[in-house]
């Protein structure tokens, strides 16, 4: 990118305000308010004007911003954003989840697990400064993933697929590793599979976490768990 670090950080927090905000007909007004909060009317205006400006040019790319009405849309026929696409594929995915057990539904639901963990490599713009435009984005992907992750694991559980079940559970863990919840299920799926080393060595790792980050132990449901790894 050919232009100062200054100038590129901001071009580059009008795109990400864009897509954290929802992406089509975000108004403009909240775009300056939320980029700019201490720019009175004209000089938050021309500031965005200039830098949106930048940001056409920076993409080269004919109406991939399209600005109707006092609102500022990406053109999803024109970008691809990962964001848009995990969402989405949460979405399809608990849709299949109630229809686990047909051939058809279980290679469909395996596909988009498949792309889902491929996609989420992390919290939206993890390794940005934290923006307050950003958490709600964040936060809400964080959350249904999470909650999907628990739910397939489970269906897969149940249709007899541990192997799947633990890729979810795993997953989960990578990214919220304090989920006791993600915990037990894993622990479950190592037992049942005859893998009690693995079922231990989480079973450790889950003690081992909430001493360190909230210097609690496991609730009674995790140690009841644990004990069936002993008989």
């Amino acid at each position: 990118m050919a232009f100062s670090a200054t100038r590129r950080q901001r071009t580059l927090d009008l795109l990400q305000a864009l897509i954290a905000l929802g992406g089509r007909d975000v108004s403009i007004e909240l775009l300056s308010h939320s980029l700019w909060p201490d720019s009175d009317g004209d000089v938050a205006k021309n500031t965005f004007d200039v830098t949106l400006h930048r940001l056409r040019t920076l993409f080269g790319i004919k109406d991939i911003l399209v600005v109707r009405e006092g609102h500022l849309s990406l053109n999803s026929e024109l970008a691809w954003v990962d964001a848009w696409l995990l969402e989405q594929l949460l979405n399809h995915s608990r849709t299949l989840l109630p229809r686990t057990g047909e051939p058809a539904v279980n290679e469909e639901l395996a596909d988009c697990d498949e792309q889902i963990q491929l996609i989420y490599q992390g919290s939206f713009l993890e390794r940005e400064p934290v923006r307050p435009w950003a958490i709600s984005l964040r936060e809400r992907l964080r959350s249904k993933l999470l909650l999907y992750l628990i739910d397939a694991g489970k269906a897969w559980e149940g249709i007899g697929d541990p192997e799947r079940a633990i890729r979810c559970y795993r997953k989960g863990l990578e990214f919220e590793p304090l989920a006791e919840e993600l915990y037990q299920n894993l622990i479950r799926c190592y037992r049942d599979s005859q893998r009690l080393a693995e079922a231990m060595a989480t079973f450790r790792r889950c003690e081992q976490v909430l001493a360190e980050q909230l210097q609690v132990p496991p609730s009674p449901a995790t140690l009841k768990l644990y004990d069936t790894l002993l008989v």
